[in-house]
């Protein structure tokens, strides 16, 4: 029995220590990161797994002048596209140069996708054969290559780096997109203090948008009283970038009346305190054209014509267990 309590006693003592230490841990990194802006620690040769769900929503809403009576309404016609995909992302860092940055390899298989609409009229038939004609000629596997700094900025990137949504010109998603579907997150030029708030304004120009104003804002996130960690220590980063402007040029410019644009995108990172690798992700950009039309007699306010692009990410990390493979799975690896 004696021996029993001195085992029981010695374990408990283990797993005081080993907590003790890693809150110890926790907290001297914390110190450490407030002092400076975090960075990146690349590991050469280091390989993490990751599954990637994208969705991607195409959106139009048509006010319709209808006459009821002796009175015009604006009637709203909406309709839809919806494009989900999902892939695995095994990214390797092949080699780390002596300022820090590193090459990176990721290799995209295990494919799958699914599409749908609002309604099965003939003109969403086509846009959806032309979306699964895209998708298919980029849901085979590949490997992308590119370079990453240790703040996370990332320079190298191709056109095949994302799936295909149909955005005009200015391409300020697909930009976006290209790097949001990354399974890293961009660090931001602030000291890693938990519940301190930052906003930036940005420079922003396209030739088809005038009058352009942008913004970047984000916050590493308080954890929440009462709330305790279970496994390694994490930090969540918190960001969001908005541009507004007119739309004065290409082929989103109206004929007739004005057009304005917003973008907005929002980031939700969790990464490992130890060295920032990124664990898991939710993410999401919008990007709205607001057309104006000329005013219609009868009406009190001119009718109007929205589109939207909308896009959803979520990356998860699976390195202790296998990938999971979305149902309906079309394409796998061994294509």
């Amino acid at each position: 029995m004696k021996i029993l309590n001195t085992r029981s006693h010695w374990r408990n003592s283990f797993a005081t220590f080993t907590a003790a230490g890693c809150l110890l841990t926790f907290a001297a990194a914390l110190v450490r990161a407030q002092s400076t802006p975090a960075l990146y620690n690349y590991r050469a040769k280091s390989v993490t797994s990751f599954r990637i769900d994208l969705r991607a929503r195409i959106e139009s809403e048509i006010q319709k002048p209808s006459p009821i009576g002796s009175k015009m309404y604006l009637q709203p016609i909406s309709n839809w596209l919806e494009q989900d995909v999902s892939w695995q992302a095994t990214r390797t860092v092949v080699s780390v140069s002596q300022d820090g940055s590193a090459e990176i390899e990721e290799k995209l298989n295990n494919f799958s996708e699914k599409l749908s609409s609002s309604d099965d009229t003939d003109d969403n038939k086509k846009l959806l054969a032309d979306l699964e004609s895209a998708l298919s000629n980029w849901n085979t596997p590949k490997t992308l290559h590119y370079r990453e700094s240790r703040s996370g900025q990332i320079t190298g990137l191709t056109a095949e780096s994302a799936p295909p949504i149909g955005e005009s010109a200015p391409r300020v998603l697909t930009a976006w997109l290209l790097r949001a579907l990354r399974p890293t997150a961009a660090l931001p030029a602030h000291p890693l203090a938990l519940g301190e708030h930052w906003q930036a304004p940005r420079t922003v120009e396209f030739a088809e948008w005038t009058g352009t104003s942008g913004s970047e804002s984000g916050e590493w996130l308080v954890i929440p009283a009462g709330i305790r960690q279970r496994g390694e220590p994490t930090v969540k980063l918190q960001t969001t970038q908005e541009i507004t402007g007119a739309v004065t040029g290409g082929a989103e410019k109206p004929a007739e009346g004005s057009a304005t644009a917003h973008f907005h995108a929002e980031s939700l990172s969790t990464l490992a305190l130890d060295d920032l690798r990124l664990m898991s992700a939710a993410r999401s950009a919008t990007r709205d054209i607001l057309w104006t039309l000329a005013p219609v007699e009868g009406l009190e306010k001119p009718p109007q014509y929205r589109g939207r692009l909308l896009v959803e990410i979520s990356i998860q990390v699976c390195d202790e267990t296998p990938c999971p493979v979305a149902a309906g799975d079309s394409t796998n690896g061994s294509r």
